[in-house]
């Protein structure tokens, strides 16, 4: 069995309806559009900053998951191994890793909308406090990791976006001053 990983690339934009336009008229279909807020977390012994790590509780319209992200694969996306598990209850998580001394290192709530193209997933952000963004990540095998990345940079081409970004938001946020570890 092949480990899954989630290539993604993240882009600050300035015209989100302009990108949503041109993705519509490639035949993107509108899948949803939710508020999620998420709650990050380091274990007590480690810093998941300085181990590239990620461990999260999403609340997505009231759906809760733990997301584990594991350390970047590459040097020009945000690629990572990813393990998601439902769970019933994300305070109720909350309070139990902070009763095991875990750290609270941010919080990120924003607007996502998200469309579908193909084999990708285009979700556009608005992420209080830092602005818009454009995500799209391919669910990919290990075998297709390097034609997903250029399938990725092909459609942010055709969108006018050159100028990618590596940093997760909440490596966006402690650049702004907030949630500083």
């Amino acid at each position: 069995m092949s480990n899954k990983i989630e290539v993604e690339v993240k882009a600050k934009i300035s015209d989100m309806s302009s990108c949503e336009n041109h993705l519509l008229s490639k035949g993107a279909v509108f899948k949803e559009e939710k508020y999620q807020h998420d709650i990050l977390l380091d274990p007590p012994s480690i810093d998941f900053s300085k181990s590239d790590q990620v461990l999260r509780i999403r609340n997505s319209n009231g759906s809760w998951k733990l997301d584990y992200k594991s350390p970047r694969l590459d040097n020009e996306t945000k690629s990572r191994m990813e393990y998601s598990i439902k769970i019933d209850d994300g305070s109720q998580l909350k309070d139990i890793f902070n009763w095991m001394n875990f750290k609270l290192v941010g919080e990120i709530e924003k607007t996502r909308r998200t469309y579908e193209l193909n084999d990708m997933v285009i979700c556009f952000d608005n992420v209080t406090n830092l602005g818009e963004f454009i995500e799209v990540e391919i669910m990919s095998d290990e075998a297709d990791f390097e034609s997903s990345k250029i399938k990725i940079m092909s459609l942010l081409k055709e969108l006018g976006i050159s100028e990618t970004i590596r940093k997760d938001y909440l490596e966006l946020l402690w650049d702004k001053g907030f949630f500083k570890n």
